[in-house]
């Protein structure tokens, strides 16, 4: 779909400047009508930056989750004929927001880092009101007028080798108190543990076998039911995106589901995505018959040093301050939450209502009550974008 006629001047977003006698039009185009040219530009704008290399920001995530959620499409400006930005987005009606909503941890605009782009006009440009991100990369200039709030997507960095990165995770944690015990080599001495207990530990960087992802997904549902958190995997459709992109292994994008099992039995797995040189770790879980051995985190020392040998050197642990995710990681990115309002709307004065209400509660006497607004409209949101 070009946009064109009376949407003329959407085709030239103000603020974007390129040389060259032709203005910058945009073109909305379902991901698989995306060509070589096209695929080419968009893993190339991804290299510009360490911070795009995401496995959620590949063209290949797109394609998959367009095969099983309706409404995701690309907003694609092209400059004489050559494509110079993409914007991956899903689409309700005038709004739009992360491909595979809920499930999606990383957001951005692919973008030839030479340009000075002007991201409200690109998604008025794509026909939306209103543009939701939810982990987006913060340091984007285009996004930064529209953070509302910020965090820290966590990595395990990996470029000095495994070794390395045990010796400065003990380091570290010399500073911590002693009952700190999720560092990484605290999960190697668990391992060795357990292998006196049970066992030989056996370690797979991937399984092909649909049954263990299946077994994994249940392993999850279990863990939602027990600590009443939303069940991802109630919807179809997050079942069909897994069971996709598990089976998806080419070199610039592969599904990978990594075990840890005692014998023949496995124990602990986990269901991530490789993008290039990095790892993307999404959904673990483990047989709860082991939860005293911390079976997740044994998983994820070993994750580390597979990873190595395989030519990953990072592994993305997401936003969230989880424990073990503080104790593991090295590095951090910023991410920001927030929305780019195009036109006005009623989903654009919800907006405004409900930052206003947060504002409101952050700023009262209510102690550690007042982050319970944010915290159900977040628990809302989360809700609508699994539907």
């Amino acid at each position: 779909m070009t946009i064109s006629g009376g949407d003329a001047a959407r085709q030239a977003p103000s603020g974007t400047h390129l040389p060259g006698p032709q203005a910058p039009s945009v073109t909305l185009v379902a991901p698989h009508e995306l060509d070589e040219t096209d695929l080419a530009a968009w893993r190339r704008f991804q290299g510009q930056d360490i911070a795009l290399a995401s496995p959620f920001l590949d063209p290949a995530f797109t394609r998959i989750a367009a095969e099983v959620r309706r409404g995701v499409e690309v907003a694609v400006m092209r400059q004489d004929g050559a494509p110079i930005a993409f914007l991956p987005f899903e689409r309700r009606g005038r709004t739009g927001g992360p491909v595979a909503g809920a499930m999606s941890d990383c957001q951005a605009v692919l973008a030839d880092a030479r340009i000075e782009l002007d991201v409200r006009a690109l998604v008025r440009a794509a026909g939306l009101s209103v543009h939701d991100f939810t982990f987006a990369r913060a340091a984007q200039a285009p996004f930064k007028p529209f953070h509302r709030s910020t965090c820290t997507s966590h990595l395990i960095d990996l470029t000095a080798g495994f070794e390395a990165y045990l010796r400065e995770r003990r380091e570290a944690g010399r500073s911590l108190p002693d009952g700190s015990s999720g560092l990484p080599h605290h999960a190697l001495q668990r391992a060795r543990r357990l292998e006196r207990q049970a066992g030989p530990l056996r370690f797979a960087l991937h399984d092909p076998d649909p049954g263990t992802l299946r077994r994994l997904i249940d392993w999850k549902r279990q863990h939602y039911r027990r600590t009443g958190a939303p069940d991802v995997f109630a919807r179809r459709w997050t079942v069909a995106l897994l069971e996709r992109i598990h089976a998806t292994q080419s070199p610039p994008f592969a599904g990978v589901l990594s075990t840890l099992s005692v014998g023949q039995q496995v124990i602990a797995a986990h269901m991530g995505m490789r993008s290039g040189d990095v790892l993307h770790w999404w959904f673990p879980s483990y047989d709860i018959a082991y939860a005293r051995h911390s079976p997740g985190i044994i998983l994820l020392a070993e994750l580390c040093r597979a990873a190595t040998e395989q030519g990953i050197r990072i592994i993305e642990l997401g936003p969230g301050d989880e424990g073990y995710k503080l104790l593991m990681a090295n590095a951090g990115i910023p991410m920001a939450t927030g929305h780019i309002v195009a036109r006005p709307s009623l989903s654009a004065s919800w907006r405004g209502i409900r930052n206003g209400m947060e504002r409101m509660a952050a700023r009262m006497p209510l102690g550690r009550y007042a982050g319970w607004p944010a915290k159900l409209f977040r628990r809302v949101e989360t809700a609508l974008r699994l539907r």
